[in-house]
């Protein structure tokens, strides 16, 4: 893989096109930098062996993250509470900038120059371990009361090579968000369980210039649950793809079926992004979209005219199944102040801020302190705690965007009718299996 370019994320499941609330977002996050307390010099170098820092002298953690303006906020307090709370440190905050995010990290790998902490999505996690830039976490989390309470399905994205190289922040589990009023109009009075419910449930929606469904073509939309639905896994234990079996190619031909032969999509879904299903969700002109947690507070904000619902991912012919990608901090080997990196990302999963963090943005729990409370109990947080049972991630690889392009290219010739969706897949294969092979 190169190095000047790192792949964009598979958040939640779902879409290259994500980094990983880049474009699921669609909320450009607020680019600068903001330093709580006063600035001193920025740290560097390199660590390996026993942590950096722990001298107790005053120091300055730069920090860079990929949030979204609501979430940056928040990080900001957070921050200027922490630095009350500890005198003697300091931290640097900086917003990578949308267009940087493919190029920032590579970039300061290059030149060794990363900071002390990174938030940042899938796959960084990978593409930062294969280079040996992140402290490993191990001994720091002993004895601590979130490592326990953070569900399993996040520890498992967050290790590599058998130690862990992050600290859990948030996850997206990858469920649908549907119009319950537009449910209601239509005669809808439950969410589909099935596949064949499902499409019935989508048919009943589309009449006019109104559709059940609306998704883009990629390997995170639809694609990949389906997959796993119809029983079928992404890749094996060695890195081999195998969504071109028989599996995958049901769950093509399920899709192609909802655009060409249900016709429960608008006709032009083959060339949609993420902004179009937004909007047309927003606007009502379509029931639902595979979307995660994030829209609640979005839809909230945007004060939409209309309830939204989540509905858990409807079973296939094998079962439940769905993708929920971890989002985490990351301490890099470069950083001098190790220890009081590790001693800030742990403040902030907390089980008090953790708690903060998901009911401000009203996210989804990432532990089970949160899912606990109140607030987390309500309807509409059911469905992501239902699909943990049958929730798994994205493949431990820093090549996935090779993988999900070639995935999105077969999505988008087979429903042109440019080839079978055997022979679509079978072509994607053969381009990921070379990209995990390098």
């Amino acid at each position: 893989m190169s190095t000047n370019k790192v792949p964009s994320n598979g958040r939640s499941g779902f879409s290259q096109h994500i980094t990983r609330r880049d474009a699921l977002r669609v909320v450009t996050a607020t680019a600068g930098t903001l330093i709580v307390g006063s600035a001193l010099d920025a740290c560097g170098g390199s660590s390996s062996g026993e942590l950096t820092g722990g001298n107790g002298g005053p120091i300055t953690l730069q920090f860079w993250d990929t949030f979204s303006s609501a979430e940056i906020t928040l990080l900001h307090q957070l921050g200027a509470e922490y630095t009350k709370q500890n005198p003697n440190v300091k931290i640097n905050f900086f917003e990578i900038p949308q267009a940087q995010r493919p190029t920032k990290i590579p970039t300061a790998v290059q030149t060794n120059s990363l900071p002390d902490i990174i938030r940042a999505d899938y796959p960084y996690q990978y593409y930062l371990g294969t280079r040996n830039k992140l402290v490993a976490l191990d001994d720091s989390l002993k004895d601590w009361d979130m490592r326990s309470a953070i569900y399993d399905v996040c520890w498992k994205e967050v290790t590599y090579q058998g130690k862990i190289v992050g600290l859990p922040q948030d996850k997206f589990t990858a469920v649908f968000c549907y119009n319950q009023d537009k449910f209601s109009k239509d005669g809808i009075d439950k969410f589909p369980t099935t596949w064949d419910e499902f499409t019935a449930v989508c048919q009943k929606m589309t009449h006019g210039d109104e559709y059940g469904l609306g998704f883009y073509p990629d390997g995170g939309q639809l694609f990949i649950p389906f997959l796993l639905q119809a029983g079928g896994k992404i890749v094996d234990d060695t890195m081999t793809p195998l969504f071109n079996q028989e599996p995958g190619v049901t769950a093509l031909q399920y899709i192609i079926d909802l655009v060409k032969k249900y016709k429960v999509t608008p006709p032009d879904v083959t060339g949609w992004q993420y902004a179009n299903v937004d909007d047309a969700l927003k606007g009502g002109k379509i029931g639902m979209v595979q979307l995660g947690s994030w829209i609640i507070g979005n839809y909230r904000d945007a004060k939409v005219p209309w309830k939204l619902g989540i509905g858990k991912m409807p079973s296939g012919p094998a079962g439940g199944g769905v993708i929920s990608s971890t989002t985490m901090y990351m301490v890099t080997t470069n950083s001098q102040h190790q220890k009081e990196s590790i001693d800030l990302i742990k403040w902030l999963v907390s089980k008090q801020n953790a708690l903060r963090w998901a009911k401000t943005l009203d996210h989804e729990p990432i532990d089970k302190f949160t899912e606990a409370d109140p607030h987390f109990t309500t309807e509409v947080f059911q469905p992501f705690k239902e699909s943990l049972s049958f929730a798994s991630g994205l493949p431990a690889t820093p090549a996935w965007n090779a993988v999900n392009d070639a995935l999105s290219q077969a999505i988008q010739k087979a429903l042109l009718g440019k080839a079978t969706p055997k022979a679509a897949l079978d072509e994607a294969a053969g381009i990921a299996k070379d990209a995990l092979k390098s």
